[in-house]
C-alpha cells in the first residue's frame, strides 16, 4: 500500500469515527462492489451475497466501531465477511 492510500484510508476512517454520512457513501462506494464479488464467490446466490453486504454495512454503520479499523481497510473488510460466510452455509 502506497502512503497517500493509507493516509487517505486515515482521513476515511476518522471522517467515520466522526459519523459522517458522506465518508459513509465514499466508503460503501469504495469497497461494496468488491465485497460483493467477495461474498458472492462464497455464497453462490447472487440475493444473499447482496442481502449480505448490504446487511454487514449496515451493521457497520448502526454500531459505529471505526475505531476499530486500521488500514488496509480491505484487510479488514474481507476478514470480516468471510466470518459472516463461514456461517451462511
Amino acid at each position: 500500500m502506497k502512503d497517500y492510500e493509507l493516509k487517505e484510508e486515515k482521513v476515511l476512517l476518522h471522517a467515520l469515527q466522526q459519523r459522517n454520512i458522506r465518508a459513509f457513501m465514499q466508503f460503501y462506494k469504495n469497497y461494496g462492489e468488491d465485497l460483493l464479488i467477495f461474498t458472492y464467490t462464497h455464497l453462490r446466490d447472487p440475493r444473499l451475497a447482496a442481502k449480505t453486504v448490504d446487511e454487514f454495512f449496515e451493521t457497520l454503520w448502526l454500531d459505529a466501531n471505526f475505531e476499530e479499523i486500521n488500514p488496509p481497510i480491505y484487510t479488514f473488510l474481507i476478514d470480516q465477511m468471510r466470518k459472516i460466510c463461514k456461517q451462511n452455509p
